[in-house]
């Protein structure tokens, strides 16, 4: 699930949950304007709770392909492969039913599209590693449980707890690893306007901010320069 590399790009693009917000994360992709020279990571929560949740897996899905980029698996995928391969309903009650009914809709035109996307989702890693400029950054969707160890290691973390953890991550780590998550809105921590989250007295950035809220942005850190980007 890991990949450890010293960077070589110009610029290491981390971008929050997009949320089936397609049309607005597409305003903040021209802002940013990627090139090959960037390194892109994508922190999960591709689909669900937006118009235009297909249209955001198939562009991720399409983009993950390009050896610059990583696309991570969210707990909003997760809960996608759980509901249709196991019928699992607590997908559908947090925004899945809108993205089944996309997903229907598609299959119509592209029959393949579903089989696809369910291969895809399998093969998301939880999190990527890097060093960059000296200092090791780890990317992932929700965290690593710091409750009782205040440094704990990446790779001994649960599924559960790269995709869900909230709390126990941003209140307690320690560790000299820079993270960088989405997953929880920085609304919950009262920030309003939303805007990305350097927790103070730790190595975390949170740079959800909400695109499903009304108020909501989907944000872009660039983590060599501390450079931040937010969508219309």
């Amino acid at each position: 699930m890991s990949e450890v590399m010293t960077v070589e790009y110009k610029r290491v693009l981390a971008f929050g949950d997009i949320h089936g917000h397609f049309s607005k994360f597409m305003t903040l992709y021209e802002k940013v304007g990627v090139t090959p020279e960037d390194f892109s990571i994508y922190l999960g929560d591709y689909v669900d709770r937006g118009p235009e949740n297909v249209k955001a897996l198939g562009w991720i899905m399409k983009e993950a392909k390009k050896n610059n980029v990583v696309a991570l698996k969210g707990n909003h995928e997760q809960m996608m492969l759980d509901g249709i391969m196991h019928n699992d309903i607590n997908w559908f009650f947090n925004g899945g039913l809108k993205t089944l009914g996309e997903l229907r809709v598609e299959a119509r035109s592209n029959p393949n599209f579903i089989t696809e996307a369910i291969e895809f989702i399998k093969n998301r890693p939880l999190y990527h590693r890097m060093t960059i400029d000296g200092r090791e950054y780890v990317f992932c969707h929700a965290g690593v449980n710091a409750y009782e160890d205040h440094d704990p290691k990446v790779e001994e973390q649960s599924e559960m707890q790269l995709l869900w953890t909230r709390e126990d991550f941003y209140n307690h780590y320690e560790g000299s690893a820079t993270y960088v998550v989405g997953h929880t809105p920085v609304q919950y921590l009262g920030v309003e306007p939303p805007y990305p989250l350097k927790v103070e007295g730790r190595n975390v950035w949170m740079i959800d901010t909400g695109s499903y809220f009304e108020d909501g942005k989907i944000s872009c850190l660039d983590v060599r320069s501390g450079r931040i980007w937010q969508s219309d």
